[in-house]
């Protein structure tokens, strides 16, 4: 391979580091799209390469994970490959072709094995790291995006080279089911509703935050379910793949449960506006003149009472992602009424950043409103003497022991009920409290659970196939 592949990942020339040296991503045009899944070659040089083609009409998901499974090397419409693909899994025993079907994932997929004299455990917690960090989040796309094939996928599967019978690299979808919004919302998903909600739970706090942004201490075994929505995730967008320099990327700066996207055009003829290339702010400085921190500051203040203050964003999302719903068809309309393709691109470039600034400034108008709205705890409206009324904590958390307000007596706990001393406790109780005692007997254990995440970001593509069928979908 001319070019190569070499990740930050890849590990020194003469020690490759093959378990984490590789990308899964898409690449289309207007007419097809192609599931790519790449590594780094031998001794970290060349590149092991192979793509697949996503069936017209059909959801690809594809997270931080090869999904690409057999292949079949005399189907070229389907599969193409880089040469020798096969070379390096048959030297490092990887795959023979014994096996039948080459299998790219199974072969140049990482599996974690314990190594002599460790503990088996961490091998395991680290396998459920990566059987649902991507698998996890493959069954919920296919589940939102085309609810039928979903539901005959089993979510506690996971997604490793080993696996067998494993999710498909792709499922059809009806015709014109899936739209912009749809993809949208998907990107903005925490498992709402499921077993996996990460806004439920005593670990997202009385008002359901899904953010689990701490590490746990070193050593602690557990693990947090990966969301498609991150609060580390920097910026995710879905494009729409058209025709005739009409494509449109929906980009959304910060976590995507708390941002608004915004529509650029493909053929736009200057940059984006200022504020979203400016250097005067980065993750280290705070600017108000750079975009990305007014998605930000909301996102992290949101974090006070997730499920009150997101719910109010979600709201402002959803108007001004209707509005550039409308500015994309106006736009188009009047590039479309020019006589040359400059001054159509020159329209589209003014129309989308023009739209822009006014809606990063919204957005800041939003986080000062915020600020006023949710301050102290309470919920302002006015200054009336109804104009405000108090935050409430939901029942079920403000009752459990583990808080400990319904356990309160003027000797203590103040703090819940501590896991690690369950005995003393409960003879402490039993001098003042027989019930208090009953219900601790009962309901004094506990679980830690641990975060293990990696350094990604999230974004999503929608692609529409023009032409023999003019649809197809892929989330990443």
């Amino acid at each position: 391979v001319e070019f190569g592949f070499y990740s930050a990942d890849s590990g020194e020339p003469t020690a490759p580091d093959f378990a984490d040296s590789a990308e899964a991503l898409v690449v289309a045009d207007p007419e097809e799209l192609w599931i790519f899944d790449v590594l780094t070659g031998a001794n970290n040089a060349s590149a092991i390469w192979a793509a697949q083609r996503v069936p017209a009409g059909n959801v690809a998901a594809v997270g931080n994970s090869f999904t690409i499974r057999h292949m079949d090397f005399e189907d070229s419409e389907n599969f193409l490959y880089s040469p020798g693909v096969t070379e390096l899994a048959e030297a490092k025993g990887w795959w023979s072709p014994k096996e039948g079907a080459f299998d790219f994932f199974k072969a140049y997929g990482y599996t974690p094995i314990a190594a002599p004299g460790t503990d088996p455990s961490s091998a395991e917690g680290l396998m459920n790291v990566l059987a649902f960090y991507s698998g996890r989040r493959m069954w919920r796309i296919f589940s939102l995006l085309s609810p039928a094939e979903g539901a005959k996928l089993d979510p506690n599967k996971g997604n490793l080279p080993g696996t067998v019978d494993p999710y498909p690299g792709s499922v059809p979808a009806p015709k014109g089911s899936v739209t912009p919004k749809m993809v949208m919302n998907v990107l903005r998903d925490h498992y709402e509703g499921t077993p996996y909600d990460l806004t439920a739970g005593m670990a997202a706090g009385p008002f359901g935050s899904p953010n689990r942004g701490p590490v746990p201490p070193r050593g602690s075994k557990g693990l947090w379910e990966r969301a498609i929505s991150m609060h580390r995730s920097s910026w995710s967008y879905l494009l729409e793949a058209k025709p005739a320099g009409r494509s449109v990327t929906w980009l959304g700066y910060d976590s995507p449960h708390g941002t608004a996207y915004l529509p650029f055009f493909g053929a736009a003829a200057e940059g984006a506006p200022e504020s979203f290339r400016s250097h005067e702010g980065f993750q280290s400085k705070f600017s108000p003149n750079v975009a990305w921190w007014a998605f930000n500051l909301i996102n992290q203040y949101s974090d006070l009472n997730f499920r009150l203050i997101n719910s109010d964003v979600r709201n402002h999302s959803a108007v001004i992602e209707e509005e550039g719903r409308r500015l994309v068809e106006e736009c188009a309309a009047e590039a479309d009424g020019e006589t040359s393709k400059e001054r159509a691109a020159q329209v589209l470039s003014k129309c989308s950043n023009k739209f822009a600034e006014k809606k990063v400034a919204q957005w800041w108008e939003l986080a000062w409103s915020l600020f006023a709205k949710y301050s102290r705890y309470a919920v302002t409206s006015n200054e009336t003497d109804k104009g405000e009324h108090l935050q409430v904590y939901p029942e079920w958390w403000i009752n459990s022991p583990d808080v400990g307000y319904s356990l309160w007596q003027r000797n203590g706990p103040f703090h819940g009920v501590p896991d690690q001393e369950p005995l003393m406790l409960s003879t402490a109780f039993s001098t003042s409290s027989p019930l208090a005692a009953s219900r601790l007997v009962l309901l004094a254990c506990g679980s830690a659970l641990a975060f293990l995440g990696f350094k990604v970001g999230s974004f999503s593509e929608k692609r529409r196939r023009q032409e023999r069928d003019p649809f197809f979908y892929v989330a990443v």
